[in-house]
């Protein structure tokens, strides 16, 4: 194996990668200034005013905009990763099966 495919391999720019961040990690906390603990850095901090805790009740209405999305985006998954012979009828049943699952979907609101 020539030196230059070892030097280039995955595992040792990986290697090389984690030295350097980890040469870095080290070097900046010796020029870093000492951190003095305080109540400040642990509280919520919300554009220039304490944040104020609140609740919240879950909107149920976003599960079926993720569900929506999820389903096409996976039809769009399986389409694009269609192989290039598949039937045209395979591809626009596939489609019609999207279609009616999205149609049950938007009527169960």
């Amino acid at each position: 194996m020539p030196l230059l495919d070892l030097i280039t391999s995955p595992i040792a720019i990986m290697a090389a990668a984690l030295v350097i961040g980890c040469l870095v990690y080290w070097w900046s906390r010796t020029i870093a200034p000492v951190s003095a603990p305080s109540v400040s850095k642990t509280m919520p901090y919300v554009g220039g005013e304490v944040a104020v805790a609140q609740t919240f009740q879950p909107g149920y209405h976003f599960f079926y905009v993720a569900l929506f999305f999820t389903v096409v985006d996976v039809a769009a998954l399986v389409l694009a990763t269609a192989p290039p012979d598949a039937p045209p009828w395979g591809s626009l049943g596939y489609l019609a099966i999207i279609a009616i699952a999205v149609t049950v979907l938007r009527w169960e609101q």
